[in-house]
C-alpha cells in the first residue's frame, strides 16, 4: 500500500512539472512600460469621471430655487424674478462694458425693460428657466455665465377635518 501511495505521489508530481513546464513557455510577462500604461488609461478614465462629477455639481450649484409665497389666491401663479449683473466690472477700469441676456430654455418670457441692461426682470411661471449673460467690453474680450431659475408651484396644503359626533338637536 505504501508503494502504491510514493508511486501515486511520484507520478503526481512528474505530472505537474511537465504541466508547467509546457506552460512557462505560454505565459506572456508583462513588462513595465505596458503595466505603466494600463494604470495611466485607469487614472485617465478616472480623471475624466471625476471631472465629469465636478462639472454637474458646477451646474447645480448655478441653478437657484425660488418658492412662490401663498397667497391665498389660486389664480394666480407667477413669481417676480430680478437677474441684476451690476456688479460686473472690467478690471482695466477704463473699459466699457456691454450686457446681452439670453434665455436658453425654459417657458417663454419677456426680459425688462431690455436684454441690454445690467440688471432685468420678468415674471415667471412653475418652471425651470435657463438664461445666459454674455458681458463684453468695448476692446472685443468677453465673458459667459449660465444661470438657471427654477420657480417651484405655489405651496398649498390640503384643509384640515375636525369633526366631532354627539347627540342633539340644537339646528332645528
Amino acid at each position: 500500500m505504501r508503494n502504491k501511495i510514493t508511486i501515486f505521489i511520484l507520478l503526481s508530481t512528474a505530472f505537474l512539472l511537465t504541466y508547467l513546464r509546457s506552460i512557462e513557455n505560454k505565459v506572456i510577462p508583462v513588462n513595465k512600460k505596458d503595466y505603466m500604461n494600463n494604470i495611466n488609461v485607469t487614472q485617465k478614465k478616472n480623471q475624466k469621471k471625476r471631472e465629469k462629477l465636478k462639472n454637474m455639481a458646477k451646474i447645480e450649484r448655478n441653478k437657484l430655487r425660488l418658492k412662490v409665497e401663498h397667497d391665498g389666491l389660486p389664480s394666480t401663479n407667477t413669481y417676480p424674478v430680478i437677474l441684476d449683473a451690476s456688479g460686473s466690472y472690467d478690471p482695466d477700469a477704463v473699459d466699457e462694458i456691454n450686457f446681452k441676456w439670453n434665455q436658453i430654455s425654459g417657458p417663454p418670457i419677456v426680459l425688462s425693460p431690455n436684454v441690454f441692461r445690467s440688471k432685468v426682470s420678468f415674471e415667471g411661471t412653475p418652471g425651470e428657466y435657463t438664461f445666459e449673460l454674455q458681458v463684453t467690453d468695448n476692446y472685443g474680450a468677453v465673458t459667459k455665465m449660465i444661470k438657471t431659475v427654477i420657480i417651484e408651484r405655489e405651496p398649498n396644503e390640503a384643509p384640515i377635518i375636525d369633526m366631532k359626533i354627539r347627540q342633539g338637536s340644537e339646528l332645528k
